[in-house]
């Protein structure tokens, strides 16, 4: 091989200052996620008991008034310390020596600096061990410094120095006598000596609040859901501690307040988290309602339907390992009213908390919220929990903030409704994507969210009574239909031929379309499973009080829909005492079921003669030649399907097969 005489530069695999720029749009979700990487490596590295949350303010005159605005965050620990080399990797991007250790709820070895470039330009931190906070080792952090430095210069962190040294940047005395009201000094030694850390971000530019109450009341409710375990084991119960300052004026020790629990299964007493209390409606003798507030019962009981534990094969080849799911469902009585969820204390509370919580190492790494998207899905609750060995199973990402494979199943599985076989065969993933491993789990996770919503609602409608029908659909197949189409389409079948949509998208359009007509998830669901399976008719039970019709036609791209007013009088006279099951067929008698085809053969008769009479009332107006078009169009359109071999149907006038209900398909 030849040389070139001038060979070209080889580039840098790191761009300096510019990588750190780029490092800092990396994303955390808000300054509450962020938070939480420093909490992750104070618990687990620090092994601390106790973590102090000081949030600083200070006035700002702005262009035309004074306010306050936070300037400096500080997160202090009582755990075991760092030694200076220790320290001087902690701010390295991924040089923290604990890179993929599957031990606790850390790993990447990015967190700290990942975490703190995000929120500010400045880092401090200080460490000591088995000795006086005022003896820490100090090390930083300056954006500011690396922006400046020379273009191609090495960028490291200083090597922390001590109070010794003339550089050394002490902490302020506040923080001496903060920590030492609340860490526990060891005397082993006949004298007090402390371990810890402490961590100060300035020069905050990209915080999500910048007032120290909004920070603090949403910070609380994010860290008391994330560390939620940590801070009610039994074993060993962790604290962490939040509090305001203004300026440099220390109010006491006793300015801070405990980060409470935050149970989005609502299995815990309202006093001990975050909810504090719930609402119930008493009902007086007069009939009206007032709400009581309740402290000592959980609004949830936790649900036992099985499965629960999902075994998962590791991608490294170590076997399985399982992951462990709790269910829990709202009480009907911590539901009062007709709209809970925005009359309620509990019902606001539930709203933020709504969807899939998934745990990793027993802390939170996200609230899924595939399965929530309506406001009506807030009174159930998953917790899934796995170990750090199925990290790349779930894709799981080094700011700890989603669980991306997990949810893609999850998505693929509400959006086709196919078991695993056929989700391959449709090429929605490859066997080998850790997706096939999560697949079947979120296909039945699917389910029983769909079972626990339909048996909330079936429990308040046994108390208060339901509110509304729900519409149910019931499945039409014909090859009429798809010869009709194509001799005289109607207009969404005129628009699916010129835009001829994948498989994907039609389904993705019809649903839209569906949700616009507000018809129910779980019925979208059924509606969109049959349209997969070739299904274009479609029949669909929806109760309209107010309409006279008793039925209209809909439709959805191509896919025809009849509307049943299953609210009309008709239906209830006619076609309701027809829906009988096998096993009530076979238990009458002869008598009866003589009847009750003489009943079937009437309900058609009336259907006719009402049709028969509208037409009487208008032969003398200009619009009876064109009801007589209609009749005899609709009669052609009649002998079609009465006379096509390959028509099936549950009919909405007999018995339904099992399965096709759209909340049990869904």
């Amino acid at each position: 091989m030849v040389t070139p005489a001038n060979p070209s530069k080889e580039a840098p695999l790191l761009s300096g200052s510019q990588t750190v720029k780029s490092i800092r749009d990396t994303g955390y979700k808000g300054t509450d996620y962020a938070l939480a990487e420093l909490i992750d490596n104070s618990f687990q590295w620090g092994d601390a008991n106790t973590v102090l949350l000081v949030i600083v303010q200070r006035k700002v005159q702005g262009r035309t008034r004074t306010s306050n605005r936070v300037d400096e965050i500080w997160v202090i620990d009582d755990g075991v310390g760092m030694t200076d080399e220790a320290l001087n990797l902690a701010l390295s991007f991924g040089g923290s020596g604990k890179y993929d250790d599957r031990s606790g709820i850390g790993r990447f070895g990015m967190g700290l600096p990942q975490a703190s470039v995000s929120q500010c330009k400045r880092t401090d931190v200080w460490t000591w061990q088995k000795s006086q906070p005022e003896n820490a080792a100090h090390t930083y952090l300056d954006l500011g410094k690396v922006e400046a430095s020379a273009k191609g210069a090495p960028l490291t962190v200083p090597w922390p120095t001590d109070p010794s040294s003339p550089d050394y940047l002490p902490m302020p005395d506040w923080v001496f006598d903060v920590f030492k009201s609340h860490a526990m000094p060891d005397t082993t030694t006949g004298q007090p000596a402390y371990s810890g850390t402490a961590i100060r971000w300035t020069v905050l530019d990209k915080l999500r609040w910048v007032r120290a109450d909004a920070m603090v009341a949403h910070t609380e409710t994010l860290l008391g859901r994330v560390y939620r375990n940590f801070l009610t084991s039994d074993a060993r119960r962790r604290s962490i501690k939040v509090a305001i300052m203004e300026g440099e004026t220390l109010l006491g020790p006793d300015i801070f307040n405990k980060v409470r629990p935050n149970d989005p299964l609502y299995l815990r007493s309202p006093d001990e988290t975050t909810l504090g209390y719930w609402e119930r409606a008493e009902i007086a003798e007069d009939g009206t309602e007032s709400r009581v507030r309740i402290t000592d019962e959980s609004p949830f009981s936790e649900h036992y339907t099985s499965p629960r534990d999902f075994p998962i094969q590791r991608l490294d080849g170590q076997g399985t390992s399982t992951v462990h799911v709790r269910l829990s469902l709202a009480k009907p009585q911590s539901r009062p009213g007709r709209n809970p969820g925005k009359d309620t204390h509990q019902g606001r509370h539930a709203r933020d908390n709504s969807g899939i919580s998934v745990m990793r190492a027993d802390r939170e790494l996200v609230l899924e919220k595939t399965l929530a998207p309506e406001a009506t899905d807030r009174w159930w609750g998953i917790e899934v929990t796995f170990e750090p060995c199925l990290d790349e199973v779930f894709g799981v990402t080094n700011n700890k903030q989603d669980a991306p494979y997990f949810t893609q199943a999850l998505r693929l599985v509400r959006e086709h409704r196919v078991a695993k076989p056929e989700a391959l065969e449709q090429g929605l993933f490859d066997e080998d994507h850790p997706i096939a491993e999560l697949y079947d789990m979120a296909y039945q996770l699917v389910e029983l969210a769909t079972q626990m919503k339909a048996e909330g609602k079936d429990e308040k409608n046994a108390i208060t009574g339901p509110r509304r029908a729900q519409p149910e659909i019931t499945n039409v197949a014909s090859t009429v239909k798809k010869t009709r189409s194509t001799v005289s389409p109607t207009p969404g079948e005129t628009t699916f031929a010129k835009t001829k949509p994948d498989p994907g998208q039609a389904a993705a359009a019809i649903d839209r379309i569906l949700e616009e007509q507000d018809v129910p998830p779980e019925v979208r669901g059924a509606v969109l499973a049959d349209y997969r399976r070739g299904v274009t008719v479609q029949v669909i039970k929806r109760p309209v009080k107010q309409l006279n019709a008793f039925f209209w036609p809909d439709e959805a791209l191509n896919l025809e829909i009849l509307c049943l007013n299953n609210a009309h009088p008709a239906y209830k006279k006619l076609i309701e005492p027809l829906q009988l099951s096998s096993e009530q067929i076979q238990e009458m008698s002869e008598t009866d079921a003589k009847n009750l085809l003489a009943q079937s053969a009437d309900a058609m008769t009336w259907l006719l003669l009402a049709w028969s009479r509208l037409e009487n009332e208008h032969r003398t107006s200009p619009q009876y030649r064109q009801l007589q078009e209609f009749r005899d169009g609709w009669g052609r359109r009649l002998a079609e399907y009465v006379e096509d071999e390959a028509f099936e149907a549950a009919s909405p006038f007999g018995e339904e097969d099992e399965g096709q209900d759209g909340e049990d398909d869904a």
